[in-house]
């Protein structure tokens, strides 16, 4: 039974680096940055084509379902030892950076843009605001998290489940945040 599990085991993985040696091929052919170990569990949905854009770094993962929007002027830098699971949406106009050692769950929302709301005029036909967004080493984002435009997620943070960071919340270093929006629940042991 043992041998069956590991069989699979190696199946499955083979099936995800082969994946990410496609999905590097295509970001490369592209102009785009992409280091060794890529591995995909289903590949991730562009909703713009990549243009130099966006920087992978050595042993990322990215898991079923991860949508990638990085517009022509907008840019997206992933360090080495990334992984996302499922349901990912990554949406940068200006800039996104995420540190080393980051893991994001499932069902996480992140966007560096947001609509101007001016009553005069459609939402839809006006403007949007951008600020990059700052995601540092060794940060965990839990479930149905929502990260907005000029977030700044310090070394060694985590994110409780069900939160939304701004760029108005203050997220230190080795401590633990959650709520919507995030607050302070405790320090990393």
């Amino acid at each position: 039974m043992e041998v069956g599990i590991n069989l699979e085991q190696a199946y499955q993985n083979n099936r995800r680096k082969l994946k990410g040696f496609f999905f590097t091929i295509y970001l490369r052919m592209h102009g785009c940055k992409v280091g060794k170990g890529l591995k995909c569990y289903s590949f991730p949905k562009l909703r713009a084509i990549p243009k130099g854009n966006i920087i992978i770094g050595d042993y990322v993962t990215f898991g079923f379902n991860c949508t990638l929007e990085v517009v022509a002027n907008g840019k997206l830098e992933i360090e080495n030892h990334f992984d996302i699971t499922k349901n990912v949406l990554i949406s940068s106009n200006t800039k996104i950076s995420i540190g080393k050692y980051t893991l994001i769950a499932e069902n996480v929302s992140i966007r560096d843009a947001d609509h101007q709301i001016a009553k005069q005029e459609k939402i839809q036909l006006q403007a949007v605001n951008s600020e990059e967004i700052k995601i540092g080493e060794d940060v965990w984002i839990g479930a149905n998290t929502v990260i907005l435009r000029g977030s700044v997620l310090a070394d060694g943070s985590v994110i409780g489940a069900n939160s939304l960071v701004n760029r108005k919340s203050k997220v230190e270093a080795y401590f633990v945040y959650a709520g919507s929006p995030v607050k302070l629940i405790k320090e990393r042991v």
